[in-house]
Protein backbone atom coordinates (compact mmCIF):
# COMPACT_ATOMS: atom_id res chain seq x y z
CA UNK A 1 0.00 0.00 0.00
CA UNK A 2 1.57 2.97 -1.49
CA UNK A 3 0.66 6.39 -2.63
CA UNK A 4 -0.92 5.04 -5.86
CA UNK A 5 -3.52 3.62 -2.85
CA UNK A 6 -4.17 6.48 -1.67
CA UNK A 7 -4.73 8.08 -5.15
CA UNK A 8 -7.25 5.31 -5.33
CA UNK A 9 -8.74 5.78 -2.63
CA UNK A 10 -9.58 9.55 -3.32
CA UNK A 11 -10.36 8.72 -7.44
CA UNK A 12 -12.90 6.16 -5.94
CA UNK A 13 -14.45 8.05 -3.10
CA UNK A 14 -15.16 10.99 -5.61
CA UNK A 15 -16.43 8.83 -8.48
CA UNK A 16 -19.05 6.95 -5.38
CA UNK A 17 -20.08 10.08 -4.35
CA UNK A 18 -20.85 11.29 -7.92
CA UNK A 19 -22.84 8.69 -8.65
CA UNK A 20 -24.82 8.94 -5.00
CA UNK A 21 -25.27 12.89 -5.47
CA UNK A 22 -27.13 11.84 -8.73
CA UNK A 23 -29.65 8.90 -6.97
CA UNK A 24 -29.83 10.91 -3.75
CA UNK A 25 -30.64 14.31 -6.05
CA UNK A 26 -33.57 11.94 -7.52
CA UNK A 27 -35.14 10.27 -4.86
CA UNK A 28 -34.46 12.30 -1.92
CA UNK A 29 -33.36 15.51 -2.21
CA UNK A 30 -31.14 18.09 -4.08
CA UNK A 31 -29.33 19.65 -0.74
CA UNK A 32 -28.53 16.22 0.66
CA UNK A 33 -27.43 14.49 -2.16
CA UNK A 34 -25.23 17.81 -2.54
CA UNK A 35 -23.65 17.91 0.93
CA UNK A 36 -23.08 14.45 0.43
CA UNK A 37 -20.72 15.20 -2.61
CA UNK A 38 -19.16 17.94 -0.66
CA UNK A 39 -18.47 16.23 2.62
CA UNK A 40 -16.58 13.95 0.50
CA UNK A 41 -15.13 16.48 -1.79
CA UNK A 42 -13.77 18.26 1.84
CA UNK A 43 -12.77 14.42 3.12
CA UNK A 44 -10.52 13.59 -0.11
CA UNK A 45 -8.87 17.24 0.20
CA UNK A 46 -8.15 16.24 3.39
CA UNK A 47 -6.73 13.45 3.09
CA UNK A 48 -4.69 14.90 -0.25
CA UNK A 49 -3.11 17.56 1.56
CA UNK A 50 -2.00 15.12 4.37
CA UNK A 51 -0.34 13.03 2.11
CA UNK A 52 1.34 15.49 0.41
CA UNK A 53 2.04 16.44 4.20
CA UNK A 54 3.87 13.60 5.06
CA UNK A 55 5.48 12.62 1.62
CA UNK A 56 7.31 16.36 1.89
CA UNK A 57 8.06 16.33 5.22
CA UNK A 58 9.63 12.78 5.71
CA UNK A 59 11.27 12.13 1.97
CA UNK A 60 15.03 11.36 2.03
CA UNK A 61 15.58 14.67 -0.17
CA UNK A 62 15.51 18.06 2.24
CA UNK A 63 12.25 18.78 2.88
CA UNK A 64 10.98 22.10 0.79
CA UNK A 65 10.14 24.55 3.66
CA UNK A 66 8.04 26.57 1.14
CA UNK A 67 6.21 23.79 0.06
CA UNK A 68 5.46 22.30 3.53
CA UNK A 69 4.44 25.58 4.73
CA UNK A 70 2.28 26.65 1.80
CA UNK A 71 0.45 22.77 2.32
CA UNK A 72 0.42 23.69 6.14
CA UNK A 73 -1.13 27.07 5.32
CA UNK A 74 -3.69 25.72 2.87
CA UNK A 75 -4.66 22.79 5.22
CA UNK A 76 -5.20 24.11 8.36
CA UNK A 77 -6.54 27.42 8.32
CA UNK A 78 -8.25 26.88 4.72
CA UNK A 79 -9.23 23.81 4.40
CA UNK A 80 -10.74 23.40 8.07
CA UNK A 81 -12.90 27.05 8.26
CA UNK A 82 -14.20 25.34 4.58
CA UNK A 83 -15.58 22.02 6.78
CA UNK A 84 -16.54 24.52 9.64
CA UNK A 85 -18.55 26.86 6.89
CA UNK A 86 -20.55 23.99 5.44
CA UNK A 87 -21.05 22.59 8.66
CA UNK A 88 -22.03 26.32 10.35
CA UNK A 89 -24.43 27.30 7.26
CA UNK A 90 -27.13 24.71 8.29
CA UNK A 91 -27.82 25.09 4.34
CA UNK A 92 -27.09 21.73 3.49
CA UNK A 93 -28.21 18.83 6.25
CA UNK A 94 -25.86 17.71 8.65
CA UNK A 95 -26.29 14.05 7.78
CA UNK A 96 -25.55 14.38 4.46
CA UNK A 97 -22.18 16.16 4.90
CA UNK A 98 -21.47 13.62 7.88
CA UNK A 99 -22.06 10.40 5.56
CA UNK A 100 -19.92 12.32 3.28
CA UNK A 101 -17.09 13.02 5.37
CA UNK A 102 -17.14 9.65 6.21
CA UNK A 103 -17.78 7.98 2.99
CA UNK A 104 -13.89 7.91 2.54
CA UNK A 105 -13.14 5.75 5.82
CA UNK A 106 -15.69 2.79 4.40
CA UNK A 107 -14.16 3.21 0.68
CA UNK A 108 -10.81 2.88 2.42
CA UNK A 109 -11.79 -0.37 4.38
CA UNK A 110 -13.69 -1.82 1.67
CA UNK A 111 -10.20 -1.06 -0.66
CA UNK A 112 -7.93 -2.71 2.20
CA UNK A 113 -10.36 -5.73 2.90
CA UNK A 114 -10.58 -6.08 -0.58
CA UNK A 115 -6.44 -6.42 -0.84
CA UNK A 116 -6.75 -9.28 1.74
CA UNK A 117 -9.37 -11.23 0.55
CA UNK A 118 -8.12 -10.88 -3.08
CA UNK A 119 -4.63 -10.37 -2.76
CA UNK A 120 -4.03 -11.99 -6.67
CA UNK A 121 -6.48 -9.34 -7.99
CA UNK A 122 -5.69 -6.33 -6.15
CA UNK A 123 -2.13 -6.46 -6.28
CA UNK A 124 -0.90 -8.55 -9.22
CA UNK A 125 0.63 -11.22 -7.37
CA UNK A 126 1.81 -14.16 -9.21
CA UNK A 127 -0.37 -16.93 -6.75
CA UNK A 128 -3.13 -18.68 -7.19
CA UNK A 129 -6.35 -17.54 -7.83
CA UNK A 130 -8.42 -17.29 -4.45
CA UNK A 131 -11.59 -17.72 -6.30
CA UNK A 132 -10.51 -20.93 -8.52
CA UNK A 133 -7.71 -22.60 -6.55
CA UNK A 134 -7.04 -25.13 -9.82
CA UNK A 135 -6.50 -22.22 -12.10
CA UNK A 136 -2.81 -21.10 -12.05
CA UNK A 137 -2.01 -17.48 -13.21
CA UNK A 138 -0.54 -17.67 -16.67
CA UNK A 139 2.44 -15.36 -15.73
CA UNK A 140 3.48 -17.84 -12.89
CA UNK A 141 5.28 -20.65 -14.36
CA UNK A 142 7.02 -21.45 -11.78
CA UNK A 143 3.47 -23.79 -10.27
CA UNK A 144 3.34 -25.36 -13.77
Amino acid sequence: MGLEFINRIIRTSLIVSALSFLFVSVYRNFLFGLGLFLGTAWGCLNLFFITQLVVEAFSLKKPNKGKLTLILLIKFPLLYYAGYILLRLKYFPVESLLIGFTLIFAITFLKALGQVVLPSVSRGDKKISPLNPDKINSTNKSLR
